[in-house]
């Protein structure tokens, strides 16, 4: 298994319509909205690194989402 964190930055007014597609994006086990520099932070877990793209871009075609910043646990 791959614990993947994704820091990711919406634009303003979308992080509600963000966090909830997030959420439903497959392998995601946690999302949070916080303060700082990110909007949301989103946990996922996923079998193999192979499906680090997938995630990755799942979560890119949630409405609003404008950069990440993804780190994978080692």
């Amino acid at each position: 298994m791959v614990v993947v964190i994704v820091l990711v930055q919406v634009k303003a007014g979308t992080s509600s319509a963000a966090f909830a597609e997030i959420e439903k994006v497959k392998d995601i086990q946690h999302v949070h909205m916080v303060t700082g520099p990110y909007d949301i932070i989103a946990y996922a877990d996923i079998p193999v690194k192979a499906g680090f793209r997938k995630l990755v871009e799942d979560i890119h075609d949630a409405p609003g989402v404008e950069r990440t910043e993804t780190c994978m646990a080692i």
